[in-house]
């Protein structure tokens, strides 16, 4: 799990159950709300055996995002989706 802080937002990566695997996700949090975070499918919706294996997918995701939209959508560097 990775954590990343933008101006209004917080991001975390980290690994869910998926049926009998796990996906790679990102959460995103508004800093000032006590809303939920939203969460965002990562790697191509693949799914992994391991959750370490969708955790090292997150994070690696989660260094290319550049920033997080007013309403919490993902900012990719370019060519990075």
């Amino acid at each position: 799990m990775a954590r990343k802080h933008f101006e209004k937002f917080e991001a975390i990566s980290s690994a869910v159950p998926a049926g009998d695997a796990f996906e790679a996700v990102i959460a995103v949090k508004r800093r000032d709300s006590a809303e939920s975070a939203r969460v965002h499918r990562v790697a191509n919706g693949q799914r992994y055996d391991l959750a370490s294996e969708a955790d090292v997918a997150a994070e690696a995701a989660l260094t290319k995002v550049t920033e997080v939209g007013d309403d919490g959508e993902l900012i990719w560097e370019p060519n990075a989706e």
